[in-house]
């Protein structure tokens, strides 16, 4: 079984808005370190959700890495640190990749979908 990795490059902000803006690109940045800020400062802007939807996803694996990897006896503290700096590193790409006005998916977990950015594509389109 072989991964396809050129759908974790994909730009898919081209499918988003024509003209993201700067206050969007800055907002879904931030998004990244708190969820709900593009919702709040852009809801029309599908670029800015599609960011709400990937920083959720990041936090909620960084969430279930804490609690729930490190109960497993002797590997689970090395388990969660290692989905910690998974986090880390997406977290970093995905605030980068928001401030270059770009839409790429988060590694493995990109095709979930909390947040609804965009009714028109289903996530296996994405």
């Amino acid at each position: 079984m072989t991964i396809d990795h050129s759908k974790f490059s994909e730009d898919l902000a081209k499918r988003f808005d024509k003209e993201t803006n700067d206050q969007a690109r800055i907002a879904s940045a931030i998004g990244y370190l708190f969820f709900f800020v593009p919702i709040v400062m852009h809801p029309e802007s599908k670029f800015a959700r599609y960011h709400c939807n990937q920083g959720l996803i990041l936090l909620i694996i960084e969430f279930l890495g804490i609690l729930g990897l490190a109960e497993i006896p002797k590997i689970g503290a090395y388990l969660s640190l290692l989905s910690l700096l998974f986090c880390l590193v997406c977290f970093i790409r995905g605030i980068i990749l928001a401030l270059r006005g770009m839409a790429k998916r988060i590694p493995f977990f990109g095709k979930l979908v909390i947040v609804d950015f965009d009714f028109l594509y289903s996530p296996d389109e994405l």
